[in-house]
């Protein structure tokens, strides 16, 4: 729940992105109850978790290879396997949110 998370400001557009905030994920997802529980509506706009580098933040029990299992149709996953070796980064995220 304390772990800082990126969040998309969705109503926004800045250079063809939008800004993003960072905040606890228990708030996020307190957020996310609420704008579900409001008909899909907040006065803080649609906010989406977005680019969150779970598996590099220290907070999984297990290796990141063994928190989840790729697709088939993707299991060639040649940019990951780059930046494993390299160590750096990695193209690993998570994208969660309300609908629309």
């Amino acid at each position: 729940g304390a772990a800082v998370v990126p969040v998309a400001k969705c109503d926004l557009q800045e250079y063809n992105s939008n800004p993003k905030e960072q905040l606890p994920f228990k708030e996020f997802v307190e957020y996310w109850r609420e704008y579900i529980g409001n008909g899909y509506s907040s006065p803080r706009g649609c906010l989406y978790l977005k680019d969150w580098h779970l598996s590099r933040s220290g907070l999984l029990p297990k290796a990141p290879e063994d928190f989840y299992s790729t697709p088939v149709f993707f299991s060639s996953d040649w940019l990951n396997e780059y930046w494993d070796a390299v160590g750096e980064d990695d193209f690993r995220f998570v994208y969660m949110g309300p609908k629309g």
